[in-house]
């Protein structure tokens, strides 16, 4: 990540002195490379396990635990589409989140607003579902570009559920 954030700032910078190197420097990334296109997306293509305990989490309003899955699985969610994108992530927190997804020409639709909709208010089931979709919209997404890459396992993971209980145990 802090390649991708160091080889960003390269892209969109502004040199103050030195121009020739920094325009030199700047070529030699005008590619996104292809290899490291295929092992992001294999190596975030997976969910967390902690994403299959989603609805158990939800019906026992454990927010807490249940924000950071929905965490989880965006930041995954946005690395692949700057992948697909062949964008560099300009910061490992995704600072200006909304520029930069708005300057994405590959996303699910209306992503930007369908991911925030998600974080305000209280969380609901309709909100956790619409999150599900994205990812699916997201894996479609990547088959699409790189169909050599196997993605039944994660889509069959991110599938996953645990039964939902609502009693608590110590």
């Amino acid at each position: 990540m802090e390649k991708q954030v160091l080889l960003a700032s390269l892209q969109s910078g502004i040199p103050l002195i030195g121009k020739d190197i920094f325009k030199a420097s700047r070529r030699q990334i005008d590619r996104y490379p292809t290899a490291l296109t295929i092992n992001l997306i294999k190596e975030y293509k997976e969910v967390t396990n902690s994403w299959h305990s989603r609805y158990g989490l939800l019906a026992r309003n454990d927010w807490y635990m249940f924000q950071q899955v929905l965490f989880s699985v965006e930041k995954n969610i946005l690395i692949l589409l700057f992948v697909l994108n062949k964008e560099f992530i300009q910061h490992p927190g995704f600072k200006w989140l909304r520029k930069s997804v708005n300057a994405l020409k590959v996303k699910p639709s209306n992503f930007l607003e369908r991911s925030e909709k998600i974080h305000i208010g209280q969380l609901t089931m309709k909100d956790l579902q619409e999150l599900e979709k994205i990812l699916v919209e997201t894996y479609r997404l990547v088959e699409r570009a790189y169909p050599e890459i196997d993605l039944n396992e994660a889509k069959q993971k991110s599938m996953l559920t645990c039964p939902t209980n609502n009693k608590q145990s110590l």
